[in-house]
């Protein structure tokens, strides 16, 4: 339990005014001591490693390479260490930092839910009047509140001429067979410049590729 909270409290110091003194191994939160300037410690364990990597790796120095490629536990294959310059690099640099796993890890602990985040979104998200009943249905993603969904693009389907409104629904259900108004680019409040009234034909859920009618 010692050795985690050690190593939460190390994270912590990657981020804002902390800087770290190699040679007495502290923390400081100026940068200089003593005349002396501080690096970062962000730019220290975080940047400089991936610096050190990238220009052994450009620089041709293959056996400087591979040894720190060992030492942060990447297991190259045999026909990938043959590689060298910019293909060696995305090989080393995609396994060592996922995008994919950083983008998730960076969304579960830094991104607010919807619950939390449209409480203060919603004079943002909405022109109207931040008291009538789409405010609150988006204040409070009230399910049974007015449908309130951003269209954010058009997708094509497979019928020639139709698509398919892909957005992001902030209050209400969207239901097929739901009246809905859509306010165009042009929408004037009070006035009837690209505003329609229309029926929801179809609802999908659409994943990768695939379309999944619900």
């Amino acid at each position: 339990m010692l050795s985690k909270n050690k190593n939460q409290n190390s994270k912590k110091k990657l981020w804002g005014d902390n800087f770290y003194d190699v040679k007495t191994k502290k923390w400081h939160k100026e940068s200089s001591v003593e005349g002396k300037s501080l690096p970062r410690g962000f730019c220290k364990f975080v940047l400089e490693p991936i610096y050190a990597l990238f220009n052994a790796i450009m620089n041709g120095e293959r056996e400087k390479s591979f040894k720190m490629i060992e030492t942060i536990g990447l297991k190259l294959k045999a026909d990938e260490k043959d590689l060298e310059g910019k293909a060696l690099l995305k090989i080393a640099i995609r396994a060592w930092l996922p995008a994919a796993d950083a983008l998730l890890d960076m969304i579960v602990h830094h991104l607010p839910s919807p619950v939390v985040a449209q409480k203060y979104r919603v004079q943002n998200l909405y022109e109207g009047d931040m008291e009538d009943e789409c405010a609150l249905s988006i204040k409070n993603c009230d399910p049974n509140g007015p449908l309130m969904l951003y269209v954010s693009k058009m997708v094509p389907t497979s019928d020639k001429g139709r698509f398919y409104a892909f957005g992001r629904v902030f209050g209400g259900t969207v239901k097929t067979g739901g009246k809905v108004r859509i306010m165009g680019p042009n929408y004037v409040p009070g006035k009837k410049t690209d505003l329609y009234v229309k029926n929801i034909q179809r609802t999908v859920i659409m994943m990768g590729r695939y379309v999944e009618p619900v």
